[in-house]
């Protein structure tokens, strides 16, 4: 069985929208083990506690074009995680006018990091993996990864979502720990220009 892995940055599959999984896509034996593989392949990346923990998953990040996500609803944005939960189809259903402004990182942007302003609550439905649906409502930063998670099946990245040049950053892995932990995200020096990104992803 191939191992899964992020696709490349610049893979076109990170610019498309997914397609939704019917129910009995879902209830299908070989879909339920890609699920414990995708589960199996966070756990795994959420283990170095000094690089960007992964906190959530898209399915296309790992070239799978299907609107499935994993979001660790325990995360803190210090880099404590232990809550993952798949999610299958996920829309966001309500949005509060709250906003706030918290750093992201991503998988799929290479080593750019950034500020970006999100809602701060979002209320979410989506499908569980025996096909039943659920709602939930978050706060804080584990609605900011349901909407990073969600942006990723709709091609979108937070980088997108990041016009201000000076709110774009390039972190190298071993400044992870000063970044995240010791809120080096709220005036970082080292920026890039959105264009400047989008050229890199071409």
């Amino acid at each position: 069985m191939e191992t899964l892995q992020f696709v490349d940055c610049q893979n076109p599959i990170l610019n498309g929208c997914s397609r939704a999984l019917t129910i009995d896509e879902i209830v299908d034996s070989d879909m339920q083990k890609l699920f414990d593989r995708m589960i199996c392949f966070a756990k795994g990346e959420q283990s170095d506690q000094q690089k960007h923990v992964l906190v959530g998953l898209a399915a296309p990040q790992i070239g799978i074009d299907l609107r499935i996500i994993l979001v660790d609803v325990k995360a803190d944005g210090k880099g404590n995680v232990a809550g993952l939960r798949l999610y299958i189809n996920p829309e966001i259903i309500e949005l509060s006018q709250e906003t706030e402004d918290w750093y992201e990182g991503c998988f799929s942007t290479g080593n750019v990091k950034g500020i970006v302003r999100r809602p701060s609550q979002v209320k979410i439905k989506a499908l569980t993996r025996d096909g039943s649906e659920i709602f939930e409502t978050h706060t804080g930063y584990v609605a900011r990864i349901f909407q990073h998670e969600i942006d990723h099946l709709n091609g979108i990245r937070f980088p997108d979502r990041v016009p201000c040049h000076e709110s774009l950053h390039i972190v190298k892995t071993e400044e992870m720990p000063l970044y995240r932990n010791q809120g080096g995200w709220k005036d970082w020096k080292e920026t890039i220009p959105q264009p400047e990104w989008k050229e890199r992803m071409q």
